[in-house]
Order: structure tokens, then sequence, then C-alpha cells
């Protein structure tokens, strides 16, 4: 049986995974952004004792990938849009938008 993983470990698992998901975002030259607290938030959420870091990837596709889609469908955010991603004012999930200067 592994060990299970520490707090370190899961924040690395979410850089890793927010640099792939920001490698994916090059071709539309959209530049992704992720607050600490919004990367804490994946961390602590998308960790499950039995299954490790297996839910992150779910969580991230409901939380960041689909929520960027309904943006750009909807016109919120454009090709080569600065994009950022934070916890929601309620805690429960995170917000994704174009950040502004």
């Amino acid at each position: 049986m592994f060990a299970p993983l520490t707090s370190d470990d899961l924040q690395r698992i979410v850089d890793i995974t927010v640099d792939r998901l920001a490698n994916r975002l090059v071709d539309r030259r959209l530049t992704l952004g992720v607050t600490p607290g919004a990367r804490v938030w994946l961390s602590e959420r998308g960790y499950d004792p039995i299954y490790g870091a297996r839910p992150l990837r779910r969580l991230m596709q409901h939380e960041i990938d689909d929520r960027l889609a309904t943006a750009l469908i909807a016109g919120n955010i454009s090709d080569g849009d600065a994009v950022v991603v934070d916890v929601a004012s309620d805690g429960d999930s995170l917000t994704v938008s174009r950040n502004t200067p």
C-alpha cells in the first residue's frame, strides 16, 4: 500500500495539472492564472483518502475547463485574454474570469 499524500505532494500535483491546462490553452493564446487560494481549494477538494489525487482531474474538468468553455462560448473570454481562476465568494466553487488590469 502507498503512503498517504502530503499537502506538499498535493500542491505539486495541482501545479502540474494546472501547467498542463495552461499549455493546452496556448493555441487559443489564453494565459491562465490560478490564485494560491484556488490552488489550495483544488488540492483539498481533489483528494480522496482512498483514491489519492485521482478525483482532481474530474474536479478541474468541472470547475475550470467547463466554466472556461462556457465563458468562451458566451463571449466573456476571447482568444488572447488573460484568465484568472479564483475561489468564489461562497467558498464552494471556483470562478473563471477575464483578468482586467
